[in-house]
């Protein structure tokens, strides 16, 4: 594998995950949360984006194969769960989780599907069919981890922008961007239609 695939591929991934534009998830979730819990859960979410991306690497064509569940089938189940998480940024104020969820949010929806969601798993199960070899899967491992720490990083230093921005400018900014994660869902949703109902294409 040569320098520039593996150079695309890291950009790809990276892009996809698109840890700077959940920022706005991120908080959002974690807004009824104190700054050492976020800390926590943005540390926790870059292990998951990893566990997860890595078995999908690895295992992923041979568990939507064995279930029959296609690539485009994927994405539209997946873009679906994230754009519910987009309504509730869009209708609520505050934390986006309901009140009774005790649990972490780390996992999900953080690490999957909001991080590593449709796309990104796509993307790293389309490289292991492409690059089998077991040196290209430990490339592929590598560009996951770097992914994934960036996601940490992010995440671990995405409270001092709620900070900054204040509660009215908290509001503005999870609704704005709920609104473009909703558009993003739909569109990719519509795009993966076809795949499955190929009369939709025409």
């Amino acid at each position: 594998m040569d320098e520039t695939t593996l150079i695309t591929a890291g950009v790809a991934l990276f892009t996809i995950c698109n840890p700077i534009g959940t920022i706005p998830v991120f908080l959002s979730v974690t807004a009824n949360v104190d700054p050492a819990k976020q800390r926590r859960i943005a540390l926790v979410t870059g292990l998951g984006v990893f566990a997860v991306l890595t078995l999908s690497l690895i295992l992923g064509a041979v568990i939507l194969q064995f279930f029959g569940i296609s690539v485009p089938a994927l994405k539209i189940a997946g873009f679906l769960f994230v754009a519910t998480i987009a309504w509730a940024m869009l209708t609520r104020t505050g934390s986006i989780l309901p009140t009774q969820n005790q649990g972490s949010p780390a996992i999900v929806p953080l690490a999957m599907p909001v991080v590593a969601g449709p796309g990104a798993i796509a993307l790293v199960i389309a490289f292991g069919k492409d690059n089998p070899g077991l040196v290209d899967y430990l490339w592929g491992v590598l560009i996951i981890a770097l992914s994934a720490i960036a996601t940490a990083v992010i995440f671990f230093f995405a409270p001092y922008l709620a900070r900054v921005l204040g509660p009215a400018g908290m509001e503005i900014f999870q609704k704005l961007f709920g609104l473009i994660l909703l558009a993003i869902c739909v569109e990719q949703i519509l795009t993966a239609m076809p795949h499955i109902w190929p009369g939709l294409a025409g």
